[in-house]
């Protein structure tokens, strides 16, 4: 849901976790036994539509499933979603294609590591067992990314960082509370989108 109140109702800063809010498609990874499937969030399988995805996920160790977001990606500069829509339900993945609209996957959260359900611990636990994950990333990586949180003293340092948001071609700020639970579906509460004015 969107925040449209006063930021302090929120309490604390430091108690939230803060990223970009990109636009892209939903995904999560499941990678178990050596196998890989990417699920988009209308529950369809992808996994042959990101091959390059799926390549990336095999250089990290153990099993996991992620969620984050699918993305055009040049330069490691986030293009628009228009570009990203190239790339949709193609049957087939030329060469060209894979060159001209590469894709990137922003991780933002962990549902479950070694075969633990972990939905139910707090953001801030599940985000150690990312940054744990991501240690056995690449150096040369240009696929897979720990998506950025942005650490602030005051509520007031995030109104420029949002409004500059679409400058990196993002929609604005998530605000996810440290302490909350993995959520599924539309709840209120410890998770807002607080978008810039399209």
């Amino acid at each position: 849901y969107a925040w449209e109140k006063e930021l302090e109702e929120l309490g604390y800063v430091s108690d939230w976790q803060v990223e970009y809010k990109w636009d892209g498609i939903r995904g999560q990874i499941v990678k178990r036994n050596d196998e890989i499937f990417i699920w988009s969030r209308g529950e369809e399988l992808v996994t042959n539509q990101f091959p390059e995805l799926v390549e990336a996920i095999k250089q990290l160790e153990g099993d996991f499933v992620i969620d984050g977001e699918i993305l055009a990606l040049k330069d490691n500069e986030v293009l628009l979603f228009n570009d990203l829509q190239k790339r949709l339900n193609r049957k087939n993945v030329t060469k060209k294609l894979l060159d001209d609209v590469p894709i990137g996957f922003y991780v933002y959260d962990m549902m479950e590591s070694e075969g633990e359900d972990i939905r139910e611990q707090p953001m801030k636990k599940r985000r150690e067992h990312l940054e744990q994950l991501f240690k056995s990333v690449p150096i040369d990586n240009s696929t897979l990314f720990l998506s950025e949180t942005i650490n602030t003293e005051s509520w007031e340092e995030l109104i420029p960082i949002r409004e500059q948001a679409r400058e990196r071609n993002s929609e604005g700020l998530m605000l996810k509370h440290k302490a909350s639970p993995y959520h599924v579906g539309r709840k209120t509460g410890d998770w807002w989108k607080w978008k810039v004015d399209p």
